[in-house]
């Protein structure tokens, strides 16, 4: 096979084979700058830690601000840097730095440097020195500071020239410091270096490391306050800018147009969730930059766009509907802090007396802890098997899915990043379960599995999440579970009882759950998953509100014969039950989140997404550790409840109706149902009606036309073979086979 070297390293005009670390010779050399079209916090991670100092300097990369001419370049640059501070890109890619890294970026060890507004950088060279020996080194060409540009294996040609000693050196820096000098301005907003500060300093009991990880957990606010001081710096640039004559007077002007040229922005921007909304604030932004008064456009004053900025950039901590509404527990998922070495899975709890304070949350449990609760889960499900009527393993395996989804819960918005479709990872489990079929008692078990502190509370009760008198109850009940579901507190919510019109009225549950799982990817980057009980019989939604939850029917009632020995068998597992396996889970999925190779998406029989796979496969680890066998009610695969509730539904309503509301046509081979029947002997008006849980029931591939009329038209085949019922029209009609062969 022909060898290809994509990469052309050329030493004194020879070429040479040279690995990164020999070109960024750290041995020879100990002060770097770096002038870059971009750079990788993988690349810093691994070959910028050795320096004693470092200056980069990184350029724009987007190619619609590379082809602007100037006055255009204006607007596409202050654009750009306003979509960066909503995307947060300086704090992701802090984020993404190994801690020694960060200590240098706070230290300024390391300096990373950015074209003000108005100027982009397309150069590529690095001056290396030795502060000692004053020995220097040159590196042109085109290849930016990552992995791929300096690596063979990508099918990405790039020249590098390195030149020892040269004059090309001094000739360079001062190019750098002359003219490109004036014009930078710090990557990293200046509230990033105050915030860490403090927060080290309100934390010096910690072990040192444990304070700079402690110090770099961002709440929803101090994310919020960084992005307010990084487009202040903006605007500060700007005006300096104008008046120091780098940028032209006409500046405020030029960015007064960004607003009216909204609806140009580029295709393909649009195409990305997080980029197009991005896009949106940013000329939100770039309009608050700018005082209309006097009819003449001028860059506003700090004080007046940091006011403006609050309604763009507000933090994510949830608004309360009602101030005596508890706090929830709070657990903080950040997956760049994930440290397999020091035992770290990314989560962080408040810590028990300081509550300002993020501590590390998980611990590898030892194989008699994992049994012990292994053992626990058996006696459970042993429990219903003794207990309830009509008990299966099938049954059984319900249960289990739900502690399995309740292990997943803080790690459901990285199951959804990976997922082709959002839709495919349900962010909402509801469990459907009869009077006296446990489901209460399930809820209050898995919260203390999965519990971060031993007192935090189990559960809320979706009757008194809100006190009575609440104006508006109803309503700002939804609107305060909304504003949970938008939290970045990943711990999830877990609600009981929730009653049958949190299902039938669709501007309560089926637009909590529609509009919820279409905006969270977009608006934030963690997020906690839905957990809920309710009746089976009130558990409907339509089917764009059904693709996107999870439902485990809970519906085999426990028999009252043994009501006294069954709740003493209950507060026995409640005694139990405790957080060490969740602690051990944590760390288990954090392996698999920092394994590059890991597989996300696996597809059963059916066509859905098992999004529990991973989680399966941990937990069959777990009795593989202890030497035990999976028991046979262990769940293999997701489950289809949702589909099958509805079902039952139509089929009971079949066969326990008369054949006068049920009409079938021989032409057409269709039925033709009176649904505005099953309102006939209700008490209940409006949207909660029987006749709309039965239309939202229905599969759209039985139904003919619109369903909302007085009469829905079903496709006689289908609906049978969906109800799991013998046809009983199919030998009544003479013509089908003659139409089948036909056919």
């Amino acid at each position: 096979m022909v060898k290809i070297e994509t990469t052309n390293i050329l030493y004194e005009n020879k070429p040479v084979e040279w690995s990164i670390s020999q070109v960024f010779d750290q041995q020879k050399y100990d002060e770097l700058i770096g002038v870059t079209y971009s750079v990788s916090p993988k690349f810093v991670n691994q070959y910028l830690k050795g320096f004693k100092q470092a200056m980069l300097i990184v350029g724009i990369p987007e190619g619609t601000i590379q082809a602007a001419t100037n006055d255009e370049l204006i607007k596409a640059t202050v654009k750009y840097a306003n979509k960066q501070v909503v995307k947060k890109e300086s704090l992701k890619f802090f984020g993404n730095l190994k801690s020694p890294l960060k200590q240098e970026i706070l230290d300024h060890k390391i300096e990373m440097k950015v074209p003000q507004a108005g100027y982009s950088i397309h150069s590529k060279f690095y001056l290396l020195k030795n502060s000692q020996t004053s020995e220097t080194r040159v590196i042109v060409g085109s290849a930016n500071l990552s992995n791929q540009a300096f690596d063979n294996k990508f099918n990405q040609f790039e020249e590098v020239l390195i030149y020892d000693n040269s004059s090309l050196y001094d000739v360079l820096y001062q190019h750098y410091l002359q003219d490109m000098g004036p014009l930078l301005t710090n990557y990293f907003p200046p509230e990033l270096f105050k915030t860490v500060q403090k927060k080290k300093k309100d934390n010096q009991n910690l072990a040192p490391d444990d304070q700079l990880v402690s110090a770099t957990i961002f709440n929803d606010q101090e994310v919020a306050d960084i992005q307010r001081s990084a487009v202040s710096t903006t605007v500060d640039d700007l005006k300096d800018g104008v008046s120091l004559g780098i940028l032209p007077e006409k500046t405020g002007e030029l960015i007064n147009q960004i607003q009216d040229e909204k609806s140009f922005s580029n295709q393909k921007y649009r195409d990305k969730k997080e980029d197009q909304k991005a896009e949106k604030i940013s000329y939100e932004i770039s309009n608050d930059m700018v005082s209309n008064r006097n009819k003449k456009h001028m860059i506003a004053t700090q004080p007046t766009v940091k006011k403006r900025l609050v309604k763009h950039l507000k933090f994510k901590k949830s608004e309360k509907v009602d101030e005596t509404i508890a706090e929830r527990t709070s657990l903080i998922f950040e997956e760049s802090t994930i440290d397999l070495l020091r035992k770290r899975s990314g989560l962080f709890a408040s810590d028990t007396v300081n509550q300002k304070k993020a501590v590390p949350y998980g611990k590898y449990a030892s194989k008699k802890q994992i049994k012990t609760a292994l053992g626990t889960i058996n006696h459970l499900l042993k429990n219903y098997e003794r207990f309830t009527i009509k008990y299966t393993n099938d049954y059984g395996s319900r249960v289990y899915e739900a502690i399995l989804y309740a292990f997943t819960a803080p790690f459901i918005s990285v199951l959804r990043h990976h997922a082709g479709e959002q839709k495919d990872v349900p962010q909402f489990l509801f469990i459907g379960g009869t009077a006296n079929s446990g489901k209460s008692s399930l809820l209050r078990i898995i919260s203390r599995m999965t519990a971060v502190h031993d007192s935090d509370n189990d559960f809320m009760d979706y009757a008194t999440i809100l006190p009575e008198g609440t104006h508006n109850k109803k309503s700002q009940t939804i609107q305060q579970l909304a504003n949970w579901l938008q939290e970045s507190n990943v711990y999830p919510l877990l609600i009981d009882e929730i009653p049958s019109e949190f299902f039938s009225k669709s501007n309560y549950g089926e637009n909590l759950v529609v509009n919820t799982t279409n905006a969270i990817d977009s608006q934030q980057e963690n997020y906690p998953a839905f957990i809920g009980t309710t009746n089976s019989d009130g558990y409907t939604l339509p089917e764009r509100a059904r693709l996107r939850s999870y439902y485990l029917k809970n519906d085999k009632v426990f028999d009252d014969k043994y009501k006294q020995e069954s709740v003493v068998a209950y507060n026995r597992i409640l005694d139990e039950v405790n957080n060490t396996l969740f602690k051990d889970f944590v760390l288990r999925f954090a392996e698999k989140i920092a394994d590059e190779d890991q597989q996300w998406i696996y597809y059963e029989n059916g066509g859905k997404v098992d999004f529990l796979h991973v989680t399966r496969e941990i937990f069959k680890s777990y009795y593989d550790l202890v030497d035990e066998p999976l028991p046979i009610f262990f769940p293999e695969h997701r489950y289809d409840d949702s589909q099958e509730s509805s079902q039952e539904k139509w089929r009971k309503l079949f066969l326990g109706s008369s054949n006068e509301y049920f009409k079938y046509n021989r032409a057409t081979d269709t039925l033709i149902f009176k649904i505005s029947t099953l309102d006939e002997n209700a008490s209940r008006f409006g949207e909660d009606r029987p006749s709309k849980i039965y239309r939202d029931a229905l599969s759209p591939k039985v139904t003919n036309g619109n369903t909302e009329g007085v009469d829905v038209e079903l496709d006689a085949p289908a609906f049978f073979k969906w109800i799991n019922v013998k046809n009983p029209y199919a030998s009544k009609n003479p013509f089908k086979k003659l139409f089948s062969k036909k056919d």
